[in-house]
């Protein structure tokens, strides 16, 4: 990769991290008040439940109607999952006062540093549509937003949905990156590198799409990456470019399944399938480490922000 960024000099400055230290120490120290009213929660709202419904469902085996039964134990399990939310809610709340606290210190080194958790990212209603992933719906997670040496971008966790009850499929669950490029494409250009080059007709990495396929020139290169678009006298001159050395990068890093890119005039989106959360902090009764929990965040977003400088020096 031509581009290399130094991690080192993305961690947060001295300040920023003896703050997050500080902002660690102190949930560490929470911690073990939570944890037990976590405890507390479980054994007698959720155990006193299992009794009462244990009991009610004896009740109901003996003194209603056998064809009723299975209603009563149905209620029962319902009730049994509100109660283990209920149970739950003190240990959720103070893990997302966490992740509003401590994200932002962070992602120290951002300038201009926004979190928010569950909101629709802007960039969502100018992304390209079925032609790049299939979606009647998304839903979205944490979310960090801000400028890095002059590039906005923003990292969104998304789940694209097509369907509802036994119809719904989840098409694409991960990562979202979407950054401002400086130069201008005209058109819509999507660019995949393919899981392997050897079963390439197993897939069609965009779905059908009518676009037309363009090709680097280069046999190796065109056998393990797929290039569309409804431009190819713009997009030629890019996919022979260092298009496809960023979709490599990014592909060592993410191994979990095909990674794509979509070009749409100044707006590039880097599609980065995940099975973990990116933003994921360990259970309550765990203390945080910051190397084990919180440095692989880091380390992960300027994987991106790496692949974005590359990318938006593409002319």
């Amino acid at each position: 990769m031509d581009t290399v960024i130094d991690e080192t000099a993305l961690m947060p400055k001295e300040s920023a991290l003896a703050e997050l230290h500080t902002a660690v120490a102190a949930y560490n120290a929470e911690r073990g008040t939570v944890t037990n009213t976590l405890y507390v929660n479980m054994v007698l709202m959720f155990g006193g439940y299992v009794v009462f419904a244990c009991i009610l469902a004896y009740i109901a085996f003996i003194e209603i109607e056998r064809n009723i039964v299975g209603i009563v134990l149905g209620l029962l399990f319902f009730g049994g999952t509100v109660v283990w939310r209920v149970a739950q809610a003190p240990s959720k709340r103070f893990q997302q006062d966490l992740r509003d606290r401590m994200l932002p210190l962070v992602f120290g080194f951002i300038d201009e540093v926004q979190y928010a958790h569950g909101a629709e990212p802007r960039f969502m209603g100018a992304m390209p549509g079925k032609e790049l992933v299939a979606r009647d719906r998304s839903e979205h997670g944490d979310m960090i937003a801000g400028m890095h040496e002059g590039l906005a971008f923003t990292l969104s966790e998304t789940e694209m949905i097509t369907g509802s009850g036994k119809s719904r499929s989840t098409t694409f669950k991960g990562i979202i990156f979407h950054f401002v490029r400086d130069a201008e494409f005209p058109g819509l250009l999507l660019a995949a590198r393919k899981p392997n080059s050897v079963h390439l007709f197993f897939r069609d990495l965009f779905g059908g799409s009518s676009m037309l396929l363009v090709t680097s020139g280069n046999p190796e290169l065109d056998a393990s990456h797929e290039f569309r678009t409804d431009r190819p006298d713009a997009a030629t001159p890019i996919v022979q470019g260092a298009l496809a050395k960023a979709l490599d990068y990014l592909s060592t890093e993410w191994r979990d399944d095909v990674v794509r890119l979509a070009l749409r005039r100044r707006d590039c989106y880097l599609l980065l399938p995940s099975k973990k959360d990116f933003f994921e902090l360990p259970p309550v009764h765990t203390p945080i480490d910051f190397d084990r929990h919180l440095r692989p965040m880091i380390r992960d977003l300027v994987t991106l922000l790496a692949t974005a400088k590359l990318v938006s020096k593409i002319a």
